[in-house]
């Protein structure tokens, strides 16, 4: 009884100081998010490079990407044509990016159904130059 006596203070300061160090992280936690400490806040060009990608709008993505020839374009659009209904996607998720200078890169994890019914989930990341999308795997 008397060894019981002895820990309980101890035993108060250890869980005072746990209670404390997991209010301290998760406060600090929510501040480095939001102030992006560890990362890059997302890109505005590249979200709507990928809404407009999601949504099929041939003219914002172009409007997004380097100056192309005209076959270029054109092939975009018949490639929007083409794609038009046959998806919908379901979520869309930033999971971050990098910047250097005038390059980023910023990733997306989206999941789609397609026409068929079938659901798929794929990650895109795309590469910024100044702003405007020059690559996307």
């Amino acid at each position: 009884m008397g060894v019981l006596r002895g820990l309980a203070p101890w035993a108060v300061v250890f869980t005072l100081g746990l209670l404390t160090s997991f209010v301290v992280t998760a406060l600090g936690t929510g501040l480095a998010e939001e102030r992006a400490v560890f990362g890059v806040k997302e890109s505005a060009q590249a979200r709507q490079y990928i809404i407009s990608l999601l949504q099929q709008e041939p003219q914002s993505l172009i409007a997004l990407t380097p100056k192309t020839d005209v076959v270029s374009r054109a092939m975009q659009f018949r490639q929007s044509e083409a794609a038009a209904g046959q998806i919908q996607a379901q979520s869309l998720t930033y999971l971050g990016g990098r910047t250097a200078g005038s390059l980023a890169v910023h990733i997306y994890a989206i999941e789609i159904r397609a026409g068929s019914g079938q659901r798929q989930f794929f990650p895109l990341a795309l590469t910024l130059l100044q702003g405007k999308v020059v690559r996307r795997e």
